[in-house]
């Protein structure tokens, strides 16, 4: 038995060792973008780190127990320093609604593998929309899901590219498809992301311009800081209140992703909304899971104001819905 014990503190103490060297990690991912990897994980870091306290301060004793104490608090700090700043954004009330002017829009992943369009469908009547963004929208999803919005969403676009420029805009109001070239036509393209841009003017408000797109995953780490840099240069064209709304592919904890927003004089709206993954692949099929992972995010420029953001309903998609309400005044 006592064996046995010290086999399990020893696992304990060395799981608290282990996070507090990823928070630590993580802190240095400015400097080393390999690093930066980790601060996808600190939702789980930083209860990690919080327990690991109380695991070495129970397990060890001595100069061991001091000097892991100071270790692990140091991974508990650098996962704080993220991820406190955050909670308390989200905390942050918003400014209320004008009476008339405002803009409902959702954007959503619809994921590759989901060919459930009706209750896709009823998740966009749910809310009612006035701007729909979609990402993962592939031919077959399209074939059904077209049909049924087209009544209520006169004006559309559509990319049909390679694995992540597969993207639709459905809208009530009219716009202007801006063809820059990032939005291809067919499935046979290099490109593995594309964009659509629009730029909308309703009669007696203010213009303003919705891009989405679709990112790749953050590894390799190149890849991903390559296509937020092209984004960033079509992000520096574009004149006026702006909306970028799409599936990134990264928390709001990377120091890439958030060098992509501070550059480029973005306010990121979506603050703690957990949409990533509704499902997984284990076990030899798809199966439920609980959300974990900020990936969908909304920012604004230019004087879009935010009045109401929040997750819309499942979809049988592995991404939830976000939806939030604006005004351009």
């Amino acid at each position: 038995m006592p064996t046995l014990l010290q086999t399990i503190r020893f696992c304990l103490v060395s799981g608290a060792i282990l996070a507090a060297s990823l928070a630590i990690a993580g802190l240095l991912g400015s400097l080393v973008p390999l690093f930066d990897l980790f601060n996808h994980a600190q939702i789980l870091l930083f209860p990690a780190t919080l327990l690991g306290l109380v695991i070495v301060a129970l397990a060890l004793r001595g100069t061991l127990r001091s000097v892991a104490l100071i270790y692990v608090f140091v991974g508990f700090a650098a996962s704080a320093n993220v991820m406190l700043p955050e909670f308390a954004a989200a905390l942050q009330t918003r400014p209320a609604a004008p009476a008339r002017g405002t803009i409902t829009m959702m954007t959503h992943n619809l994921f590759g593998m989901n060919y459930q369009m009706a209750q896709v469908t009823a998740a966009i009547q749910a809310e009612d929309p006035d701007i729909i963004v979609l990402q993962e929208y592939f031919g077959e999803q399209a074939t059904d899901l077209h049909p049924r919005l087209l009544a209520e969403y006169p004006f559309f676009a559509r990319c049909r590219g390679g694995k992540r420029a597969n993207l639709g805009l459905y809208s009530r109001l009219p716009f202007e498809q801006v063809q820059d070239g990032a939005c291809p036509s067919n499935a046979y393209v290099t490109e593995r992301t594309g964009h659509i841009l629009a730029r909308f003017q309703a009669d007696g408000d203010k213009p303003f311009s919705v891009l989405t797109t679709h990112m790749d995953w953050p590894i390799p780490v190149d890849r991903q800081r390559e296509q937020l840099a092209a984004l960033s240069a079509v992000v520096d064209e574009i004149e006026g209140p702006l909306i970028l709304a799409g599936d990134f592919n990264s928390t709001p904890w990377s120091y890439a992703l958030r060098a992509f927003v501070a550059g480029n004089g973005l306010v990121r709206e979506t603050m703690n909304l957990l949409t990533f993954p509704m499902s997984w692949h284990y076990l030899g099929a798809w199966r439920d899971t609980v959300p974990f992972l900020p990936l969908d995010h909304v920012m604004t420029r230019g004087g879009v104001v935010v009045h109401q953001i929040g997750l819309g309903r499942p979809t049988a998609s592995d991404h939830l819905p976000v939806v939030f309400r604006f005004s351009v005044p």
